[in-house]
């Protein structure tokens, strides 16, 4: 009876041991559950956090803040030019309070269990977190924006110069350009990762279509041809001069096809062309321009003289006196155009020069291994004589006289063949160019009515 007696209060001693050891227990875990400070093993950004409340983290996270990125810059380069920029330029900070709470959660998420599994695991596994940078990247674009200015360069073209026979050359300049948008995504990465150091921007080479080593061939002039004009006919004389400007030194590469129209630019006053007399339907009238039609003129027989391959050519509507008739080429703003295409292997360049009262131009490239003579012969195969001519009686136009208010024109039909000659001077090649019509013009007279008689 004593020992059954011994053995229930044995048994309670242990139950109530148990049991204060257990609340014990649960207290204390409860209490570090509990606890306002973060748990051993939390870093933010690899500052010890353990047993200090969120104000004092946010101090302490600032400290460092202060201590390691006040002063950085965020330095680019391009060459031998750099730019400091100022981290308050692009607003750049760090998220400390979303850093802070993401710390203090930890430990603090699940039932009782699993945090006291966390907190317990924190002692030997520490967990880091990381401070998120931020910056406005507005206000990096308009900092890339301002060095795009200083940095991007147009490309410019090789050129060449001919002049008293000698050639001239020109390297090309390599153009440069800043993307914005790709460098502000490399910038962006890099200051993410918290990295100043300096970062050398992309800048793309922009490279022109025509190169030095392209055209330093150009040797030699392969065909040339002139017209003559009346200097003392000024502005139409201008216009020549400026219509050979706007031509000269023009470099076709390969397979480059050359519009005469585009080439001369508007015909209008704004653009420089003055007023000067144009064939319009058979008859000369003043027009913005005039003259650059002899131009285009010399410029297609110096073409053909150098076999490049024609693709558009139209002739006037009557025969010219600078040039042999079907070998005229005219041309009319946006409407009429004069185009030749460089069917060489060689890159061309057109040479276009007013010398006195002659108009000089010459095709150069290189020199043919098998020289060649061109000639241009033109043929008449038939007359085409104009109507008689039309009367007008006029009481102003003194008795006995005629004046004529338009000539009458022969019309003729010709076609144009191309001959070409070796060193020997033997034919080797004989081609039809062209076969054109020029209408023949009909004449235009004044006489006073008393002498009707003699005109009928």
């Amino acid at each position: 009876m004593l020992n059954n007696i011994a053995s229930r209060k044995i048994s309670i001693i242990i139950i109530v041991i148990i049991f204060l050891i257990s609340t014990t227990v649960i207290a204390f875990f409860a209490w570090i559950l509990n606890q306002k400070t973060f748990y051993a093993g939390i870093k933010v950004e690899n500052i010890v956090l353990s047993g200090i409340d969120k104000l004092k983290a946010r101090e302490k996270i600032q400290d460092e803040i202060n201590k390691n990125f006040i002063g950085k810059k965020l330095t680019l380069k391009h060459g031998d030019k750099e730019w400091n920029i100022d981290l308050n330029e692009i607003s750049y900070s760090f998220l400390v309070d979303n850093a802070i709470e993401n710390a203090y959660r930890i430990g603090r998420e699940g039932n009782f269990i699993s945090r006291l599994m966390t907190v317990y695991r924190l002692r030997k596994n520490h967990v880091n977190i990381p401070l998120v940078a931020q910056f406005d990247r507005s206000k990096l674009r308009s900092v890339l924006e301002g060095i795009k200015n200083e940095i991007d360069q147009k490309e410019v073209n090789a050129s060449a110069i001919f002049k008293n026979g000698k050639i001239t050359f020109n390297e090309e300049v390599i153009g440069k350009n800043v993307d914005v948008d790709k460098n502000l995504d490399l910038i962006e990465n890099i200051l993410l990762e918290k990295n100043f150091s300096p970062i050398e921007l992309i800048v793309d080479d922009i490279y022109p279509r025509v190169r030095y080593n392209d055209i330093s061939v150009i040797n030699k002039v392969i065909s040339s041809f002139s017209t003559s004009f009346n200097p003392q006919k000024v502005d139409r004389s201008y216009n020549i001069k400026l219509a050979c400007d706007r031509i000269d030194n023009t470099i076709l590469l390969p397979g480059d096809t050359f519009s005469m129209d585009k080439a001369l630019g508007p015909r209008t006053i704004s653009n420089g062309y003055r007023n000067a007399p144009v064939i319009i339907k058979g008859k000369f009238l003043e027009g913005v321009g005039g003259g650059v039609c002899q131009v285009t003129t010399t410029l297609y027989v110096a073409v053909l003289k150098s076999k490049l391959e024609v693709v558009e050519r139209r002739p006037h509507s009557m025969p010219l006196g600078y040039v042999d008739p079907g070998q005229d080429a005219t041309i009319s703003e946006g409407y009429i155009d004069f185009k030749f295409k460089n069917n060489k292997e060689y890159p061309i360049l057109i040479s276009a020069q007013v010398s006195g009262s002659n108009i000089i131009i010459r095709i150069v490239g290189i020199e043919e291994e098998v020289p060649q003579t061109v000639k241009l012969k033109s043929v008449v195969v038939k007359q085409l004589p104009p109507e008689k001519e039309i009367v007008i009686f006029d009481e102003n136009v003194p008795i006995g006289e005629v004046v004529v208010e338009k000539a009458a024109v022969t019309g003729q039909k010709v076609v144009v063949y191309r001959e070409t000659y070796d060193k020997n001077n033997r034919l080797v090649e004989r081609e039809k160019i062209s076969e054109d019509t020029y209408q023949p013009v009909r004449g235009v007279i004044r006489v006073n009515p008393a002498n009707s008689h003699a005109v009928n």
